[in-house]
């Protein structure tokens, strides 16, 4: 299951890389937004180098233009800041296939309309006749920056909007194993530079926004069923384009670590592999650490409030953290990200 995070969604290539690498078989792909291209890429059967090959051809001169002259012509009554049939036409070339039947392993994505307000999740029956391109590029289309795409009389935009990381369809489809990747990790303790410019306002309140959707998703649906990996790339701007091979490498690294040492997947991995990385990484990653600078700390109970798993105590005085090691935490930041004064800092993440 591969979540939403613009081009900071290059790291699935490495995801899947890791996978290879463990010899885990995935029977079914999720994916949402820029989640939802490199799911469809690698349900379409292309290997971890083949998606990488095609992530390379993306540039932002040629796939990312300016509706400059709609702009001067129709000013705000225009749809969005680039041209998105161009992004449109390079999801075409590398998914052409006219039904999600004809897919190398069955594929799912999420897209938001804008005339109901309800998420469709293509690739459900009902849902999975149409060419794989188009709901793709509904599932990525984020507001402003791409045009909306009509689809059977309906207009689609990114499933990020409402929900990051596809969590609801897999447990409606009853999974036995759900490996998940969300890319909302943030340094809660880094501020974000103010810019007094349309993108980095538009595009940051997008991703407050899917940060607080993202706890709420996560602490309805993370059970124990499910694997997280957040792999660290929240300081790669949303739609500036990365070092591919470097992006893919932290998304690599991360879920090695990860399946490795989590009780749900170790035993399912390569052993060979597993007991390389057992030289490299320090501890397991199954738990997060919970620490309160007690010194900050007001009482003032919002982290038990916030917290799913009763990781901590809501008391007027004394130590609040009831779990030390949780192994429980649905890794959504929630506690750290609401703190009012910063006196919370999560390990092991």
């Amino acid at each position: 299951m591969l979540g939403g995070g613009g081009m900071r969604g290059f790291c699935h290539i490495g995801i899947v890389r890791a996978l290879e690498r463990l010899g885990l078989v995935v029977d079914e792909v999720v994916g949402t937004s820029m989640g939802a291209v490199m799911g469809g890429l690698y349900a379409a059967g292309n290997d971890s180098r083949a998606m990488e090959q095609a992530a390379a051809e993306i540039s932002l001169k040629d796939y990312f233009r300016l509706n400059l002259l709609k702009f001067l012509v129709r000013g705000y009554r225009h749809a969005s800041v680039y041209k998105g049939h161009t992004f449109h036409a390079l999801l075409k070339k590398w998914l052409p296939h006219e039904s999600f039947a004809a897919m190398a392993r069955p594929f799912f994505c999420n897209a938001l309309s804008l005339t109901t307000g309800a998420s469709r999740f293509f690739g459900l029956p009902g849902a999975d006749t149409l060419p794989v391109a188009d709901a793709v590029y509904a599932s990525a289309c984020l507001p402003t920056i791409f045009e909306p795409l009509e689809i059977a009389g309906d207009h689609f935009v990114d499933g990020g909007m409402t929900e990051t990381l596809g969590l609801r369809i897999a447990r409606a489809r009853a999974a036995d194993l759900v490996i998940a990747v969300d890319l909302s990790h943030r340094d809660q303790h880094v501020k974000t530079p103010f810019r007094a410019t349309l993108p980095h306002i538009l595009f940051q309140t997008y991703e407050v926004m899917g940060q607080a959707l993202n706890e709420h998703n996560l602490h309805r649906f993370v059970d124990d069923k499910t694997v997280l990996i957040k792999p660290k790339v929240s300081h790669l701007p949303l739609l500036d384009m990365p070092d591919v091979t470097e992006v893919v490498r932290l998304g690599e690294r991360e879920a090695l670590e990860v399946l490795t040492t989590h009780p749900l997947t170790r035993y399912l991995c390569d052993p060979a592999v597993v007991a390389e990385e057992d030289r490299m990484v320090a501890r397991p990653r199954d738990h997060v650490r919970l620490e309160v600078d007690m010194n900050a700390c007001i009482h003032c109970g919002i982290c038990a409030a916030t917290c799913a798993t009763q990781g901590y105590a809501a008391v007027p005085i004394g130590d609040v953290v009831r779990k030390l090691h949780n192994y429980e935490c649905t890794r959504d930041m929630a506690c750290e990200r609401n703190c009012p004064t910063g006196a919370i800092r999560l390990q092991n993440l």
